[in-house]
């Protein structure tokens, strides 16, 4: 196994598609700052695999020794003169040719016209068939081939601290090999990361703090909750909180896409060793009335937290 370090540019939506506001000096790198988007843009999209699989922007070239390895990678960018590690591949394979499908380009074509001013000059020029042609080309790039139940997206952008990681090239534009020491240390932090949140006042369960453990931990499941929010957004078109109908992006804009919290919806008397939590058990909500529903024992269902606020109105 080859562990990697990989720098990724930042990207409003989670790198499920480009995001606006990134063409000239606002963006990283010369590339992004020219065309307005980077090809690592869809790296955690998991709809668009080619025979069930992703396929990543990769930048790099194993020597042969080593290119027939896996490879374990930590995505990272890099702000205020800080490390945040984004997301992971597991058990990635380099691949020298890496397929095309006319689906997964069309569906790009179609992303990169939604950023209409914030694409580069070339590409908003090109003829349709111009822009499939170049995007056809470009596709070599995506070397990593990795299982879309491999490719890990933190929920937000993790500090990774400089005992963990540290280096003096600030920059990173190709993969680094890492030890699998550092690797293992840079994962452990973006797992244990889902503990540090307290709900409110009230710190303790009268069941006891296992429970709760149990409960924070089923809260923070990114798999079922990145599914879940997968999901509402293909059934409502947006994410927007189920209680009292607050939407992030039409508030705070572009800081806003994609965000919400996830609340577990099955009552503590059912957290058992053996639960498994399904998408269906999962509740988007906003912040506020998170901490409402968590505030005090035994917690408001949120059929309830919605009466007190017709109440209050």
């Amino acid at each position: 196994m080859i562990y990697l370090f990989q720098r990724i540019i930042q990207n409003h939506f989670q790198w499920t598609r480009p995001s606006p506001g990134r063409l000239g000096p606002h963006g990283e790198g010369e590339y992004v700052q020219e065309n307005g988007f980077g090809h690592e843009d869809w790296n955690f999209n998991d709809n668009l695999t080619i025979n069930k699989f992703i396929y990543g922007y990769c930048y790099y070239h194993p020597n042969k020794k080593k290119e027939k390895e896996k490879f374990n990678i930590a995505f990272a960018t890099y702000s205020n003169k800080k490390w945040n590690v984004v997301g992971f591949y597991l058990k990635t394979e380099f691949v020298h040719n890496p397929p095309v499908s006319e689906l997964v380009i069309n569906q790009k074509v179609s992303d990169l016209l939604q950023l209409g001013n914030s694409l580069g000059d070339r590409w908003r020029r090109y003829s349709p068939a111009r822009f499939h042609r170049e995007m056809v080309v470009e596709a070599q790039w995506l070397k990593w081939k990795v299982q879309p139940s491999n490719a890990i997206r933190t929920e937000q952008p993790i500090i990774i601290p400089k005992r963990i990681f540290d280096t003096k090239n600030y920059r990173i534009v190709k993969p680094t090999e890492i030890s699998e020491t550092a690797f293992k240390n840079i994962f452990s932090l973006a797992q244990n990361s889902t503990f540090d949140e307290d709900y409110g006042e009230v710190t303790e369960f009268p069941e006891g703090k296992e429970i709760e453990r149990k409960h924070k931990l089923r809260e923070r499941n990114q798999a079922v909750v990145k599914t879940a929010k997968e999901h509402f957004k293909r059934k409502y078109g947006k994410l927007f909180c189920q209680v009292c109908g607050f939407d992030f992006y039409k508030t705070y804009g572009l800081r806003g896409i994609d965000f919400i919290e996830a609340h577990h919806v099955l009552p503590l008397s059912k957290i058992n060793n053996k639960a498994v939590t399904k998408v269906s058990d999962i509740a988007m909500v906003c912040s506020n009335c998170h901490r409402m529903l968590h505030r005090e024992r035994p917690w408001l269902k949120m059929a309830d937290l919605k009466n007190i606020l017709k109440k209050m109105k």
